[in-house]
């Protein structure tokens, strides 16, 4: 079992008010916002036309037609552009994005934070809330958390094989690629890129996916891997992390013939891909 881990991290707070604007996001974003309840949260993504990743953000629904989004912060791309962007005649305000920091803890810790902050929401690495607040730390404090060491977030990340958009993700990356799925509804009908994914989804496979590596020793990222043929590298490190308790782990996008369980080198480092966490 992982240790309970607390940290501040930034993020970016945009707000959608007016009549439409359950429609607004609801057209353009990949879950189900229509069945999002008042007070409820889900992670969700923004798409370009083609299905590639602009970012990821939580959507809180504070009121029928009122909606908090808490957004990854760069270098993952501005889904708050992409929403604007095709905000044409709906009755709806975008306002924001705001720069903001948030206090992101583990599920574990949910119970000293009960009631705290201004707003919570499913966090961007699994198994982790994220609890808007005007100061953080302090807000940790005042319920007793103490602070992980500076890399423990990242470590805990990369050992569940989360992708940070924009860090383990190009422009042209699919939703199946950085292994997203869970922020998608296949049922809700048409979004933003929805033809893309659906069709991967229904009728096809990636052709590569991000996967995790354990190493035997650190490895910078940008790395090419190695996996004993011939040819260009069927991947390079995209994160790289030492976990405590496991030892060091990196992700990177591996075409998908590097099955799990393959032996790999990375500049020069054995590794082993796992399966997804």
């Amino acid at each position: 079992m992982s240790p309970a881990i607390a940290a501040v991290r930034p993020r970016r707070i945009a707000w959608v008010e007016g009549p439409d604007a359950c429609g607004l996001l609801h057209g353009l974003l990949t879950a189900d916002i229509r069945a999002l309840p008042v007070g409820g949260a889900a992670r969700a993504l923004v798409l370009t036309t083609h299905g590639h990743l602009v970012s990821g953000m939580a959507v809180a629904r504070e009121h029928d037609d009122a909606f908090t989004l808490v957004i990854d912060p760069p270098p993952a791309g501005d889904g708050v552009a992409v929403i604007a962007a095709h905000h044409v005649s709906e009755d709806a305000e975008v306002l924001g994005p705001e720069d903001a920091r948030v206090l992101v803890v583990t599920e574990d810790l949910a119970p000293a934070l009960a009631g705290a902050g201004d707003l919570q929401v499913p966090g961007a690495v699994p198994g982790t809330i994220e609890v808007v607040a005007d100061d953080p730390a302090a807000l940790a404090a005042a319920c007793g958390i103490a602070l992980s060491p500076e890399g423990a977030l990242e470590a805990l990340r990369v050992q569940r094989g989360a992708a940070a958009i924009g860090v383990d993700t190009g422009e042209r990356t699919l939703v199946q690629e950085a292994l997203l799925d869970d922020a998608v509804s296949f049922d809700k009908g048409c979004y933003l890129g929805q033809e893309t994914v659906a069709r991967l989804h229904y009728r096809g496979h990636p052709n590569r996916r991000l996967a995790r590596i354990m190493l035997d020793g650190p490895v910078d990222p940008g790395t090419g891997i190695e996996a004993g043929g011939e040819g260009p590298a069927p991947g390079r490190v995209t994160s790289v992390a030492e976990v405590p308790g496991t030892g060091w782990m990196a992700l990177g996008m591996l075409r998908r013939e590097v099955a799990d369980g393959a032996d790999v080198t990375v500049g020069g480092v054995r590794g082993r891909v796992l399966p997804p966490g």
